[in-house]
């Protein structure tokens, strides 16, 4: 089964790993169990993507 939940123990390269999912009404899988990811990991990437989308919008702007 395809899935977009790349935070959830049971992903792996766009798939659920699971034989069989259950859905509840909203349709999320009531099987997901989150990554727990820290705190300063996830400030420490955000900061990463940043600069490097700013890098990114400055050479689209120089080629432009």
């Amino acid at each position: 089964m395809t899935c977009e939940n790349r935070l959830c123990i049971y992903w792996s390269k766009d798939s659920c790993t699971l034989r069989e999912v259950q859905l509840d009404s909203m349709g999320s899988c009531t099987d997901c169990i989150p990554v727990s990811l820290p705190e300063e990991f996830l400030e420490k990437k955000r900061t990463e993507l940043i600069q490097e989308l700013d890098r990114r919008w400055e050479e689209m702007k120089r080629k432009g």
